[in-house]
């Protein structure tokens, strides 16, 4: 029983420890404002935020007509979009394509990006920014925005 109480607290340890680093990464990361990818998308340049709209418009014209949504993970992400390291584009028929950055169970940073139907092009930044009200909210910021006639 002593080595097995012994094994209970080396293990408990080891989790606790895994724990202790960084806290973006791994079991229990958080994904708030102050995340490093959130720093990166802000430094994306005009041509860059032009590029992420036109490459993920065209991922949404690969929509079959029966489909209501698509996904590409990792490896099927364009090589136009390396710069972004995205985990995974998801492309909603009604709401526009977005862009996962960093996914942290409930929490993520994301790139929301206007459908191409809509009045204007649009990229949204989003991170999570929970309350003791609301744990599900949200932060955003408007990156790139310029009138769908252009």
């Amino acid at each position: 029983m002593n080595f097995l109480l012994r094994l209970a607290v080396l293990f408990g340890c080891l989790f606790l420890a895994s724990c202790d680093g960084d806290p973006y990464s791994d079991f229990g990361c958080i994904a708030p404002e102050s995340h490093p990818a959130v720093a990166h998308a802000r430094s994306l340049t005009t041509k860059q935020l032009e590029t992420i709209y036109s490459e993920t418009q065209k991922l949404s014209d690969t929509l079959v007509p029966e489909s209501y949504e698509a996904q590409f993970m990792k490896p099927e992400i364009p090589e136009t979009l390396n710069f972004l390291s995205a985990e995974l584009i998801r492309v909603y028929r009604s709401e526009g394509p977005y862009i996962i950055l960093v996914n942290c169970f409930d929490e993520r940073i994301e790139l929301r990006v206007s459908a191409s139907g809509a009045p204007e092009k649009r990229i949204t930044l989003s991170w999570a920014e929970p309350t003791n009200e609301n744990p599900y909210a949200t932060g955003s910021q408007v990156l790139w925005e310029t009138n769908n006639d252009a």
